[in-house]
């Protein structure tokens, strides 16, 4: 679970916060509407959490957070498990508040042409998502109720994104959209052992993927291993 990842980090914000007592709403029995009233309820959830960061401080973490977003989000739109794939279900089951445009979304990335761009897109932004993970991470462990307080805060925009979309999420859901993907022709495409196309570089780094004989999607590893995405 994505989750595991967020709570471990460099820059260091000198700041009061306001602490958040570590709730979260993946606990078992945990009801997330009510988690989302408690800890949610405020416009600038950023502002709200750390009153004391300048202008400038505020933005930096506030776009950190987006970035974790939606590097959480890229996961479930290949068909990996994110955090939103979780709160989706759990408020869809119990009837609560979704948003029309999230679930559309959702329901884009599961079809061709759109699968295919965001298969791209996730693995050509592979290294940028590693970075702001790995940089939300330093951060929180800087100190755990600053920590903590992100975490919060990321919770919250996971929660909210569902239930609302994300002004964030929804500017690179259209910036994915708008992606022309490269053409493979079929003089540089080569058949693969198992009788599918592919591009000829089809590495996990460099950002490719190769088609398999049923229309799947996957990458080669470092390890020479094919990493399948998930429908």
């Amino acid at each position: 679970m994505f989750r595991v990842f967020v709570f471990l980090a460099v820059v260091i914000f000198p700041a009061a916060y306001v602490f958040a007592d570590g709730a979260s709403p993946w606990e078992q029995g945990q009801d997330l509407e009510q988690f989302y009233t408690q800890y949610c309820s405020a416009p600038n959830l950023e502002k709200h959490y750390f009153p004391s960061l300048d202008t400038q401080q505020l933005a930096t973490l506030t776009k950190l957070t987006s970035e974790v977003l939606w590097a959480d989000l890229s996961e479930d739109l290949v068909g990996r498990e994110g955090s939103s794939t979780q709160v989706f279900g759990r408020l869809r089951t119990l009837g609560h508040p979704i948003a029309p445009a999230f679930t559309s979304m959702l329901q884009q990335a599961a079809k061709e042409p759109m699968r295919t761009k965001y298969v791209y897109a996730y693995n050509t932004n592979a290294d940028q998502r590693s970075y702001v993970v790995d940089t939300f991470e330093k951060l929180g462990k800087s100190d755990a109720k600053f920590g903590a307080a992100m975490l919060t805060v990321l919770e919250c925009r996971i929660i909210r994104n569902v239930k609302s979309m994300d002004p964030f999420v929804a500017s690179r859901v259209a910036q994915v959209k708008a992606i022309k993907l490269p053409k493979v022709s079929t003089s540089s495409a080569k058949a693969s052992s198992n009788g599918g196309y592919s591009e000829p570089d089809c590495s996990c780094g460099g950002g490719n993927f190769c088609y398999g004989p049923r229309g799947g999607h996957y990458c080669i590893t470092s390890g020479g291993k094919k990493a399948y995405v998930k429908h």
